[in-house]
């Protein structure tokens, strides 16, 4: 039992002529009209093969194949589509797309399965739009409240729940996850690092999910005349904000675990004028590891380091926690039974952990997760240079197959 891979190659580059920066990579942002009309194609593809499609709580879309017998967990399969500010072609996409050809699969050949099949699509992962990752999946798995969503809002002051409005995304099912509702979860993805590549791999198991915390720090210092004030009695919040920044880095590369990243992905100046001394500066910090005291550890030492940064230089300062997962080791069923499957393939796979963070890891909460990886060109991701080979996401799309038959079979 083969995908075809020239469906799948349609369907990533239809769902990638909706972005927002043409010929400057991809940008989708959750809610969009991009957003809107990715989603659209995918829910008219889902509809034509007979899958049951439906809106959860936050904007997930559900696609069900209903099994032959009645009240059994559903297989999940699927992914994202939402992207970064001017990202790559593949992330989150091949996911979805490979779940979309599973399921036209399983229908053309008609393979009988008692368990319903799920196609999903989350909302939100990337976080780019509404600054909190995982939105959609934490919503549906009861983390997130219908107010929570109400308070996340983009740089134009829209909320979550008023952007799904806008552009006519109404739930029908505000029902929440539930672990007895659930067999399992498998999601494709690129691995968006260099360890396949580098080894010579197509396939990668994923063992473990690294947990995050992103803060929001604002440093408040006084704005003032650049020409007039002198030196020793300014309160500048840049110069303050820089001193945290550089330790950041410091802070991560000697003092925790060899998976610990610790990234400033976005400053904010203001005013931001030429004249002016900076009188607040926000910037984000994204902390990522697989062991929780570590992580924990890491927002302490980065917060020691802002108070006394702050109160030798006259400022004061604020932490807003935007997102909190926990780091999460993968079912060793799941991985047992992908490598079952590569192996069917006469494919070697290689056992890792991903470091970047997917929907999956709230999921595992919740159920048995299983996640394919397949190699990203360079390790390059999030980027307009980010390529993972027709052949390799091919791959990986059989491996998902299988899997899904003998999970609902």
């Amino acid at each position: 039992m083969e995908v075809q891979i020239e469906r799948i190659q349609t369907d990533i580059e239809a769902i990638n002529a909706f972005n927002g920066t043409p010929e400057k990579g991809i940008t989708r942002l959750t809610f969009s009209k991009e957003y809107e009309g990715a989603r659209s194609y995918l829910v008219e593809g889902l509809k034509k093969i007979g899958a049951h499609v439906s809106v959860a709580i936050a904007g997930n879309v559900r696609a069900r194949l209903q099994g032959t017998e009645k009240g059994r967990p559903a297989v999940m399969v699927g992914s994202h589509i939402d992207s970064v500010f001017q990202g790559g072609r593949f992330d989150g996409v091949i996911g979805v797309v490979s779940a979309l050809e599973v399921a036209r699969v399983i229908v053309e050949k008609n393979i009988a399965h008692r368990h319903p099949i799920d196609v999903v699509v989350f909302a939100e992962e990337e976080g780019s739009r509404f600054g909190s990752v995982l939105a959609g999946s934490r919503a549906w798995a009861g983390k997130l409240s219908l107010d929570d969503l109400s308070r996340l809002k983009d740089k134009d002051g829209l909320s979550y729940l008023t952007a799904m409005e806008h552009i006519g995304i109404v739930p029908d099912d505000n029902s929440i996850l539930k672990p007895e509702g659930i067999k399992a979860m498998l999601e494709l993805h690129i691995e968006q690092s260099l360890v396949l590549e580098t080894m010579g791999l197509q396939i990668g198991v994923v063992e473990a999910i690294a947990g995050i915390k992103q803060l929001l720090v604002t440093i408040y210092g006084v704005s003032n005349h650049a020409g007039a004030t002198p030196m020793g009695i300014r309160f500048d919040a840049l110069q303050g904000a820089v001193r945290i920044i550089t330790s950041v880095e410091e802070i991560a590369a000697q003092g925790m675990g060899k998976h610990t990243v610790a990234t400033v992905g976005s400053i904010i100046c203001e005013p931001g004028q030429a004249n002016v001394i900076p009188g607040r500066v926000r910037f984000t910090l994204d902390i990522r590891d697989t062991d929780s005291s570590l992580l924990d550890a890491m927002v302490e030492k980065i917060t020691v380091v802002i108070a006394k940064t702050c109160q030798d230089r006259g400022l004061t300062y604020n932490i807003e926690l935007r997102s909190d997962t926990t780091p999460i080791a993968l079912s060793k069923d799941m991985v047992d039974l992908i490598e079952k499957m590569a192996r069917k393939k006469k494919v070697e796979s290689f056992r890792m952990i991903s470091g970047a963070l997917h929907d999956s890891s709230i999921l595992a909460e919740l159920t048995n997760v299983g996640m394919i990886f397949v190699p990203s060109k360079n390790g390059r991701s999030h980027c307009p240079e980010e390529f993972t080979e027709l052949t390799d996401i091919g791959l990986g799309a059989d491996i998902l197959l299988e899997a899904v038959i003998e999970l609902s079979s």
